[in-house]
């Protein structure tokens, strides 16, 4: 037998004055069309455990075959030489889609859906609309505490990749590659601004969930930050903390795999990991306040600190000398304590430690020099009930309580 390496797309970035979520295999090398399939054969054999039928049409595999990673899922998987030769690719999963199938796509713009991710896929406009709407609820809900979404200045769009990629005709516009999943473009005409989202139909939701939060993040960015800030910011790390919303939104919403499928893109050059670690070690406000006026254009992996290097603003937006503040984050405690609880009758949230939960929440909570994973039992207007993993017994965390 033979195996197949498969060598996967990834998304990557191509903004001027507007923001774009794309796919392409890597910043300088060059783009195809929606995903492919490129494959070398090489000799090798079915591992253990993989099985000997092919993935996509369920036969027994007698000769060559594909090995492929589904992007959905993250996994490898076998699929056979025929199956690999003569069947479209889902633009989602990378798979050959099996036309044989009752719920198969072939949408208007040529893009081709497997069974399985046409059923979770938006395909009418209407449907889309109100995933953004319910999308923009949920992280300006998520994020009361810190900031305001742009919402009555923004209009929403559904489109094709056709009419999507239609929107990067403009004059001084690069275009490294023509995937993509979404287009922001903000015109400061008037007060408050006027945006325009434009999103790629036909993706699945959480796809479309997580791009309509790093599309929303655009507009804030584009209504808050100064304009020396925008000069002088990388445009990595623009997309990194976008990326880092819609993270802690997938977060929300306990779905680990469009969590894992953002971590594993490399168009951010790396920031989006970095920004997670710093939500996680200072908290979402220093981070916003980096965004804001950080003395650095993206963020240190040798310096996390300096995420707390930020830039005074005059009135005006006229820079003030740099203020330095302490490299190191804040003492961790050597024991679990709530300091905050904020209250709403259908999703209270709890401040524990540096890390804020929901109900039934499971995170990372620092403390004394280590972390421990907690789990957010119950939620009262006073109170919270958490389990430490690997523990049997419950600890009741009052407020006031040290």
């Amino acid at each position: 037998m033979r195996q197949i390496r498969f060598f996967a797309l990834t998304r990557s970035l191509a903004r001027a004055s507007f923001s774009r979520r794309l796919l392409s295999p890597s910043p300088a090398a060059p783009c195809l069309a929606f995903i492919g399939l490129i494959a070398v054969l090489i000799p090798g054999r079915l591992e253990a455990g993989d099985g000997d039928n092919c993935f996509v049409c369920g036969n027994p595999i007698t000769s060559s075959f594909y090995r492929i990673e589904d992007k959905v899922t993250l996994e490898k998987r076998n699929v056979c030489k025929e199956c690999g030769t003569s069947l479209p690719v889902c633009f989602v999963c990378g798979l050959p889609a099996n036309t044989k199938l009752a719920g198969f796509r072939q949408l208007s713009d040529g893009r081709v859906l497997c069974a399985r991710d046409a059923e979770t896929a938006i395909l009418q406009a209407d449907d889309g609309v109100r995933a953004c709407r319910e999308t923009w609820e949920g992280i300006d809900r998520l994020f009361s505490r810190f900031l305001s979404f742009p919402d009555k200045n923004v209009k929403i769009e559904i489109v094709d990749r056709v009419h999507l990629l239609d929107l990067f005709k403009v004059p001084g516009t690069d275009i490294e590659c023509p995937n993509v999943w979404g287009f922001t473009q903000s015109r400061p005409a008037g007060h408050p601004s006027e945006h325009r989202i434009s999103i790629l139909g036909g993706m699945p939701l959480s796809f479309f969930q997580a791009t309509c939060a790093h599309e929303y993040t655009h507009t804030w960015l584009n209504e808050s930050l100064s304009a020396s800030r925008k000069s002088s910011i990388s445009k990595d790390a623009v997309e990194g903390f976008c990326e880092l919303v819609a993270y802690l939104y997938m977060d929300s919403l306990r779905d680990e795999r469009e969590k894992a499928r953002i971590r594993n893109n490399a168009y951010t050059r790396g920031q989006i990991d970095l920004f997670i670690a710093a939500e996680s070690q200072f908290g979402f406000n220093d981070v916003l306040e980096w965004m804001k006026s950080g003395a650095d254009d993206r963020l240190d992996p040798n310096n996390p600190g300096r995420i707390r290097n930020t830039v005074a603003q005059r009135p005006g937006g006229t820079p003030m000398p740099l203020a330095y503040y302490p490299a190191t984050p804040a003492p961790t405690l050597d024991h679990l304590a709530l300091k905050a609880v904020f209250w709403d009758e259908t999703r209270p949230t709890a401040l524990i430690n540096d890390k804020t939960f929901a109900v039934n929440e499971q995170g990372k909570v620092h403390l004394g020099g280590t972390n421990v994973l907690v789990r957010c039992v119950a939620i009262r207007k006073d109170a919270v009930v958490v389990r430490i993993d690997g523990s049997n017994a419950d600890q009741n965390l009052r407020l006031g309580s040290h």
